[in-house]
């Protein structure tokens, strides 16, 4: 091999090496990021207890839908039922006007 071969050769594992620590210190960064910004920002409760929000004081619990009493759910198992009325179609949009086309 010739010098500059050989030259050549160590720039470029020095350079993919220090490739390789940038992309692996890039990640690093990225999960600390990611982790401090989870414990700044603390989420709502998953399980849905009652936990004050800071603004209306309102409870989780309370902004929670209901859940479904037995009744409303069937006697047979809890099958799909038929909807007292049929859904009405949607009204569609009317065209819009150009003026002056040709």
């Amino acid at each position: 091999m010739t010098p500059r071969t050989t030259t050549r050769d160590r720039g470029l594992a020095l350079i993919s090496r220090f490739n390789r620590w940038l992309i692996a210190g890039a990640v690093a960064a990225s999960g600390l990021i990611s982790l401090t910004a989870a414990h700044a920002f603390r989420g709502h409760p998953v399980n849905g207890t009652a936990a004050s929000s800071g603004a209306g004081g309102a409870t989780a619990a309370a902004s929670s839908a209901p859940a479904p009493s037995p009744s409303a759910s069937g006697q047979d198992g809890g099958s799909l039922q038929q909807p007292a009325q049929a859904p009405a179609p949607a009204q569609s949009a009317p065209s819009p006007v150009v003026s002056g086309g040709s």
